[in-house]
């Protein structure tokens, strides 16, 4: 968790159609209407339309998003055990 918490959490957007968002350890699931994702401060889900990944560099922790962004949703870190493992652990079980 210290490592985590460590990680410095900006985000920046433009006229809700790029977002870019650093402090980022993992991202659970995206498709092009949800992109759930956990940052230093907690889980976030971001909701829209023809929401595509432009960058995504989990080892500085960076993510770009482009589409229209409806909704930025933070969750309790704590959480209710929503997210269960990362969309790349998913992939090379």
């Amino acid at each position: 968790m210290e490592d985590k918490m460590s990680k410095k959490h900006v985000i920046n957007m433009i006229d809700r159609q790029r977002l870019s968002i650093s402090g980022v350890s993992d991202v659970f699931s995206f498709d092009e209407n949800i992109i759930e994702l956990e940052t230093s401060r907690g889980y976030v889900d971001i909701k829209g339309n023809g929401l595509h990944i432009v960058k995504m560099t989990l080892d500085d922790g960076e993510l770009i998003v482009e589409g229209t962004i409806d909704d930025l949703v933070y969750h309790d870190s704590q959480g209710s055990g929503k997210k269960k493992g990362s969309i790349m652990s998913k992939l090379f079980k």
